[in-house]
């Protein structure tokens, strides 16, 4: 957990969007969610009611922000916005059809994309996002995207994968790397 406070802390990713639908590349575009990705955020606040939460950090971009406040409404803990949590700007990918994904991790690996925010630029911003995020009350549960979901498991040095819409994931560090 290089560099994170040694905390313990929940991740969700946003409801579903009828862009995740479509396979297409949302990036920094602010798609609301569909009837489905309210669903689902009712669904994770039914998940999470009963957890110690204290905070909930959220992507200003609509979709984190409405699947934040479903889930706040059912555990009454204040929502925090953090712009550093956001997605990352796919440049001209966004809008289009993912496709395979090759041109996804081209761009984790270092590849340009015209207009696009470069991974490590990207992958610095959320690392900064997530350092705010804990050092809000806790346990937080940080409701954001999947590619910020990425940079989050590269932090910590799990193997990547993609997490589901509106799909709660409990992280705790270490009992002998925790703090008292």
């Amino acid at each position: 957990m290089t560099g994170l406070p040694l905390k313990p802390f929940y991740f969700l990713r946003h409801g579903e969007t009828d862009w995740n639908l479509e396979h297409r590349a949302m990036g920094s575009q602010d798609i609301p969610l569909n009837d489905r990705g309210v669903s689902q955020g009712l669904n994770a606040a039914e998940l999470l009611k009963n957890e110690p939460i204290a905070t909930i950090v959220s992507s200003p971009l609509l979709r984190a922000r409405k699947t934040a406040g479903i889930i706040a409404q059912h555990i009454k803990a204040p929502i925090i916005e953090i712009t550093e949590l956001q997605e990352a700007c796919w440049g001209e990918k966004e809008g289009q059809l993912k496709g395979n994904g090759l041109w996804i991790n081209g761009w984790r690996n270092g590849e340009d994309i015209k207009g696009a925010e470069g991974y490590a630029d990207f992958s610095s911003r959320i690392k900064r996002g997530l350092e705010k995020a804990l050092q809000h009350k806790g346990p937080v549960l940080i409701v954001s995207h999947g590619g910020v979901y990425w940079v989050v498991q590269e932090i910590l040095g799990f193997p990547i994968i993609n997490l589901g819409n509106a799909e709660p994931i409990f992280h705790r560090p270490p009992e002998h790397l925790s703090h008292p």
